[in-house]
């Protein structure tokens, strides 16, 4: 059963090293959250250093860029990955038979944001699926709540028998207050209709090691795993990655299972099958949940 947290500073002292998510967790995608912010800022107090571990299609500087034009401030983390930055450095290496067996091709499916993940590799990004070799996909192009309007360009590449990089794996955010789709989802489709696909982000256990090393370079020391906690708000990605990668980690119902779980807060018995039920379905525990970082703003 998880432990319900009323104030995340209860926890802080117990480990040395936290990871968080930024959708959901930092920001909503249109803003930072205030009290996220307050809780990094007690953080860094405690000299408890942050790492970012994103299922961002961008690379890691434009994700910090971006961090930056949101407000939130570059000194309140240490170090950065990505999904894209991830799919990135796949692209670039072609370390297994699935990407060395890739064309030099690409039908690019999102917005033009997120072109940085390829267009300085030795790859030519074409206008039509018939003159591609893959299909890499990074987002939609605009916030959709409905799949049917990509389903004319996936049958196509089925059609084509064109394999699929997905540079983002998540599957829904809370984009302001909409839930909206993402490409993690559409590359679920693609794949149930019988396409190859790849997969690059959270719950991938090997994102978690990577954000791991980076941190114990940084920190110059090692940091064994039960001194780690990931703060998330997904038990799809965030929370079942933590569960794989073996270490500790906390839900925050900002996020998209808010909605399912925050009328309940209050009520513990139902809370506690509500999120049994979530658990079962995600086949992911965390190992705390808590409402919101509210309290941080009392305790500055």
């Amino acid at each position: 059963m998880s432990l319900l947290l009323s104030n995340f500073s209860d926890i802080a002292d117990a480990y040395d090293v936290f990871f968080f998510d930024l959708w959901g967790v930092i920001h909503n995608g249109k803003e930072p959250f205030a009290n996220t912010l307050d809780c990094l800022r007690d953080l860094k107090k405690r000299e408890k250093p942050v790492f970012l571990l994103s299922n961002s299609p961008r690379l890691v500087q434009q994700t910090a860029d971006r961090l930056t034009q949101m407000g939130v401030p570059g000194d309140l983390y240490q170090g950065v990955h990505t999904s894209g930055a991830d799919c990135h450095a796949t692209l670039k290496d072609r370390h297994d038979a699935f990407y060395q067996s890739l064309g030099g091709n690409l039908y690019h499916m999102g917005p033009e944001t997120y072109t940085p993940i390829f267009n300085t590799l030795d790859y030519v990004s074409v206008p039509t699926l018939e003159q591609a070799d893959f299909v890499l996909m990074s987002g939609t192009v605009d916030w959709i709540q409905s799949l049917e309007e990509y389903d004319p360009i996936l049958n196509a590449a089925l059609d084509r028998n064109l394999p699929l990089v997905c540079a983002n794996a998540d599957k829904q955010v809370i984009y302001g207050q909409d839930r909206v789709l993402c490409a993690g989802l559409l590359a679920e489709v693609y794949q149930n209709g019988g396409g190859s696909v790849r997969l690059h982000g959270k719950p991938d256990p090997l994102m978690y090691q990577k954000v791991h090393d980076i941190a114990q370079q940084q920190l110059g020391k090692t940091v064994e795993k039960n001194k780690i906690l990931m703060v998330g708000d997904s038990l799809a990605t965030d929370i079942k990655g933590a569960n794989a990668y073996g270490i500790d980690s906390v839900m925050v119902l900002m996020g998209v299972h808010g909605s399912a779980l925050l009328p309940y807060w209050q009520h513990q018995d139902i809370f506690q099958r509500q999120l049994t039920t979530l658990r079962n379905t995600y086949q992911a525990t965390p190992t705390y949940v808590i409402s919101t970082f509210k309290n941080y703003n009392e305790n500055l």
